[in-house]
């Protein structure tokens, strides 16, 4: 994977999924789930969806990192279950999801279902509680060519009958599966179909490249530029109605601080329970395509919550340190973390035909940079992008400080290594962890990192940082802000520097020193744009960690002044006038930062 540059990563959300079942009544062809799955008929018993749920909730608890929490519970097809296990959990999941929100934790539960029931007891059920506030009622619409309404669209008639039946929701969400077939269709096919039929919320998914969906993905995949056009023009023609389409609604709610995207699914936690209760850590991907835990486990483990957030941990890292080399340089990268995570994986040659044609230039991206770039002029708000981040890093020195105020409690990694349960059982008494330079139950140092700093632990290196094969990585993540407890001492990221003087790393890091002791002697030249500095640190909010970094440590990083020497003696203004303004956040951090140490 491409080394990961000194730029936060900003993702905030667990999101998880409980399949109750295997089952379905249909044979979509764009499915995710392996077709032979599908005919499973096996479904969760009630004492493991409650284990389960209470799992998700004790986990989301551990990590302060995480701010909101998503539910989604589906099949297979959800209504194959038995009515009278609905008639119970639907109610009781509601009543978990209102105490969480009424602690101020914000959460949100959505029921998945293709609408096809043969139990006409849902429609009562569903209606019944489609008004609660955290209540989302989502249902997918795919091309003809999907095949999920048989043959001629027969069942279709019946599909639209039951959206009108359940009338009046509080989210009623069409998710379209972004096909060819959808684009031909067009959005005022959308408009009049179900907008005029009340939906009110409408989601844009990409094409899954897994299951059935594969070989699907390979034939109505269409370009990236086509789906970003569909979806700005059917919010236009959806506003008369008042309809929400996500993804633009989402990009406008994100450009205000650069946090979180929701419909990219890079969220912090993406993990999957199916119906006996096993963990997956991507529910989109199942059968022999299914990632898995380095080590099993299931919802009614010993230490359960501590070994999602264990679990988790190398997902996490792909997420926060993967980009497409086109990413490099967009100003929304914090936010979109590189758009559609399905589609990270994609072989180069399929993502640059996806992205319009080679001759003419690159038109679109996985993250559909035209729609955040069309929405930045009204909606990209700098200094919130600042404040946003100030709060971020305040409630890290706060957390750092928390950490270090705690009597010392060591757990040393290598005591453990033939001790699974014993590790997770030391994890809960210790304040401090000895990482050592190898793998342990299947997870590298730099994934066990995320661990660590989202429980809360001070992490020491055995033999020191800088002989650990994942040290650049390490400390462009610390550097960009993206751990929350875990630190890297100034003189750490010094010695990096001069003892790799040709690694790109330090080249970011000695102009962000640089830039920080003499940007305010710096003449001013006169052009538009920003700065960019030799290394293509771009003197913006786009490493605005790094500088303001740069800004707080500059004391303790003396030496490295000595060794480099900044090639562009000139800012332009909107640099000059973007340091003077963060100029106040790095004043307010050093003294933060010196009130708890």
């Amino acid at each position: 994977m491409p080394s990961a540059l000194p730029r936060n990563r900003s993702i905030e959300m667990m999101s998880t999924t409980i399949s109750t079942n295997l089952n379905c009544n249909m044979s979509c062809r764009h499915c995710y789930i392996q077709p032979e799955l599908l005919r499973l008929k096996e479904y969760i018993d009630e004492s493991t969806y409650r284990r389960c749920v209470e799992v998700i909730i004790e986990a989301f608890r551990l990590d302060d990192s995480v701010t909101y929490l998503h539910l989604d519970v589906l099949g297979g097809e959800a209504t194959l279950m038995p009515y009278e296990f609905w008639e119970r959990n639907l109610p009781w999941t509601l009543d978990r999801i209102s105490e969480l929100n009424a602690e101020g934790i914000q959460t949100e539960f959505t029921f998945c279902t293709n609408l096809m029931w043969k139990d006409e007891r849902y429609l009562d059920l569903l209606r019944a509680h489609r008004h609660h506030p955290a209540m989302d009622i989502a249902i997918s619409f795919e091309g003809s060519e999907s095949g999920r309404f048989g043959r001629g669209m027969a069942i279709f008639p019946k599909f639209l009958q039951r959206i009108e039946a359940l009338g009046d929701c509080n989210m009623l969400n069409l998710v379209l599966i972004m096909g060819q077939g959808v684009i031909d269709l067009g959005p005022d096919y959308i408009i009049e179909t179900f907008v005029k039929r009340r939906i009110t919320d409408i989601t844009c998914d990409m094409i899954f490249p897994w299951g059935s969906g594969k070989a699907y993905f390979q034939q109505y995949q269409p370009k990236y530029a086509d789906v970003a056009r569909f979806i700005a023009e059917l919010t236009e023609k959806g506003k008369p109605y008042g309809l929400t389409v996500d993804h633009l609604d989402d990009i406008r709610k994100s450009l205000g601080t650069l946090s979180r995207s929701q419909n990219t699914l890079n969220d912090a936690y993406e993990y999957h329970w199916d119906h006996r209760g096993n963990l997956s850590l991507n529910p989109n991907q199942t059968g022999t395509e299914a990632v898995l835990p380095s080590v099993g486990m299931n919802a009614w483990n010993k230490h359960a919550a501590l070994k999602v957030v264990w679990s988790n941990s190398s997902e996490l890292d792909r997420k926060l340190s993967y980009q497409h080399s086109f990413c490099e340089a967009c100003p929304y990268l914090q936010a979109c973390n590189s758009g559609w995570y399905p589609h990270k994986a994609l072989p180069e040659e399929t993502l640059r035909n996806l992205m319009g044609d080679a001759g003419a230039g690159l038109t679109s991206c996985p993250g559909f940079f035209e729609l955040w770039d069309a929405l930045a002029p009204e909606c990209l708000d700098l200094s919130g992008v600042t404040r946003y981040g100030d709060e971020r890093r305040l409630r890290r020195l706060r957390r750092k400080a928390a950490a270090k105020s705690k009597a010392s409690q060591i757990l040393y990694e290598e005591a453990f290594i033939h001790d699974y349960d014993g590790f997770f059982q030391a994890v809960q008494g210790s304040t401090q962890v000895q990482l050592f330079d190898g793998a342990l139950f299947g997870l590298t140092p730099r994934e066990r990192l995320w661990f660590y700093d989202r429980v809360g632990l001070q992490v020491e290196f055995s033999g020191g940082l800088l002989n650990f094969g994942d040290c650049p990585q390490i400390i462009a993540h610390a550097l960009a802000g993206n751990y929350h407890t875990v630190d890297v001492e100034p003189a750490t990221v010094t010695a990096f520097a001069i003892l790799n003087p040709h690694h790109r790393l330090s080249s970011f890091i000695g102009d962000a020193v640089c830039l920080a002791a003499k940007w305010e002697n710096l003449e001013v030249e006169v052009g538009a744009g920003v700065t960019v500095l030799p290394s293509g640190l771009e003197v913006s909010h786009l490493f605005e960690d790094l500088i303001l970094w740069a800004m707080v440590n500059l004391d303790e990083v003396q030496p490295l002044l000595v060794t480099v020497v900044l090639s562009n003696p000139t800012l332009k203004p909107a640099s000059k006038d973007y340091l003077q303004r963060i100029k106040r956040s790095a004043y307010r951090l050093r003294r933060f930062g010196e009130s708890y140490s």
